[in-house]
């Protein structure tokens, strides 16, 4: 029985060491590709959507690229309106480059941001 239990702990080891050696290339490369997008963070992404629709509050925001160029796309409600807007914020410079309405429709494909 005890070398069973020796087994196992070897094993459950092993497995563990493998998990982690795996998921450093993914880490090094979610590090790489952030420091390619700019230096906007999400924060500063959702605070400046928010300056722009006065009174939303942020269903959600995520790193995009289009056309090699990073950009935050932030979800905007207002709770008196159906219609949320879909602020683009450059992640580099933090320009907002568009703004568009998203019907409800679109809507419910982006679930509400949890704080």
């Amino acid at each position: 029985m005890t070398s069973n239990l020796k087994h196992s702990c070897r094993f459950s080891c092993l497995v563990v060491a493998l998990a982690i050696a795996s998921a450093a290339p993914l880490f090094a490369s979610e590090q790489s590709q952030a420091k390619q997008a700019g230096n906007i963070k999400k924060s500063q992404a959702e605070q400046i959507a928010l300056s722009k629709i006065r009174g939303g509050t942020i269903r959600s925001a995520e790193l995009q690229v289009a056309n090699g160029k990073h950009f935050w796309a932030v979800f905007v409600a207002k709770p008196d309106k159906k219609n949320a807007k879909e602020v683009h914020i450059d992640a580099t410079s933090g320009k907002i480059l568009a703004v568009q309405t998203e019907k409800p429709g679109d809507q419910a494909e982006e679930p509400p941001k949890i704080h």
